[in-house]
């Protein structure tokens, strides 16, 4: 059953993923490849059910109407297009004194031909236009291809070239120096006067990391320094120390005769058993058998089958946790836990003995002998 859903996911996935694809390349503009240097256009082999025509011939089962072939604008007309304007304008100022005495035939004439000489102007307009429009979005794909892998413009193409003349000797140099490849991509630097500006740390403290970007540098700036900042200037006021959080060289306290004793908080909300932080309720603290770690279950996401369960045995949080059967806590890779009481088991210490963990809830031997059909194992089959 978990196969089949998995499978549909798989499939409605992949369902989603071309469905997204054709949508693209059914609008695609376009676009210059930098690896080929082949202008690719948009294709017309999608077409749509409402296209679809009965067969022709023999075995054919649809048909569809072919696309009628259309002359391409050119990108550059044959004369500019200020020489074509000032044409217009000499052609409707001669115009009058070609003509006689205005009558009403000659001015209905002049208003014809004043009618024809703006939209001949307007078309020009919205030529230029869409001209303009065409050469700013291939001018941005070739300038926006230069922040993908500097390794792709290691050999500079005839057309790169042209275009930046004055850049031949910067890409030898880049070529030869890979200090000054990076000074340039990313040329935000996280060094003294950046600190300065933000009133931070001394000259000494510098860490001179660089990003391609000014957010990246303050993200760096905000979450590595300033935080390392507020951390001093906590411990110079002398705040009194909350509670210590869920850390790994946690110090296990005993008793006098050797006990653990076990913690009075959560080490994970730092709430006591009067009162958790997160659900703001009362809650009995779980504490760990060998280090004394403390946790409320909510905050330990235990089942009701776990809340249970860590009453029966002497409980042992995730640092602490060993195998049930052989009782190391070595390749705690090959640690399996029970969704039932949360004890641990090494995969080949299991009889018989997994090579892979099973695919969703596993219940060892000891829940499933007294839950029986109540385990979760049961219940998500």
């Amino acid at each position: 059953m978990l196969g089949d859903q998995f499978y549909r996911e798989a499939i409605e996935h992949c369902r989603s993923y071309n469905a997204r694809l054709c949508a693209e390349r059914s609008v695609r503009m376009p676009f210059l490849d930098s690896q080929t240097g082949v202008a690719q256009n948009n294709c017309y082999i999608w077409m749509e059910k409402r296209h679809r025509q009965p067969g022709q011939a023999a075995g054919q089962m649809y048909t569809y109407p072919a696309r009628c072939w259309r002359k391409k604008r050119r990108l550059h007309p044959p004369l500019d297009p200020q020489l074509r304007l000032c044409e217009l304008r000499l052609e409707a100022e001669l115009a009058p004194k070609r003509e006689g005495p205005p009558g009403e035939a000659t001015a209905l004439e002049a208003l014809l031909r004043a009618d024809n000489l703006l939209e001949k102007k307007n078309n020009i307009c919205k030529e230029e236009e869409t001209l303009l429009e065409i050469q700013r979005v291939l001018e941005a794909e070739e300038n926006g291809d230069g922040f993908h892998d500097d390794d792709d413009f290691e050999l500079d193409t005839p057309k790169r070239k042209n275009r930046n003349r004055g850049k031949n000797r910067g890409s030898t140099r880049r070529r030869t120096e890979p200090v000054n490849t990076e000074d340039q991509d990313k040329p935000f630097v996280c060094d003294n006067r950046y600190k300065q500006k933000h009133n931070s740390k001394k000259a000494e403290e510098v860490c001179g990391k660089r990003y391609k970007n000014r957010p990246g540098l303050s993200y760096h700036y905000t979450h590595t320094h300033l935080a390392e900042e507020e951390g001093e200037e906590e411990k110079e006021t002398e705040m009194p120390p909350s509670p210590p959080r869920y850390s790994d060289n946690h110090k296990p306290q005993k008793g006098p005769d050797g006990s653990i004793i076990p913690n009075d908080y959560c080490d994970f909300c730092l709430g006591d058993q009067d009162s958790n932080r997160k659900t703001g309720q009362a809650e009995e603290l779980v504490s760990c058998s060998d280090c004394g770690r403390s946790g409320h279950p909510t905050c330990l996401q235990f089942t009701d089958n776990m809340m249970q369960a860590v009453r029966t045995y002497q409980w042992q949080c995730i640092e602490c946790k060993s195998c049930s059967i052989c009782g190391t806590s070595e390749n705690d890779d090959q640690l399996l836990f029970c969704d039932d009481c949360d004890r641990g088991y090494h995969m080949y210490c299991l009889k018989p003995p997994m090579t892979a963990p099973p695919e969703g809830s596993w219940s060892c031997h000891v829940c499933l002998d007294l839950l029986k059909d109540k385990a979760s194992a049961y219940g998500e089959a």
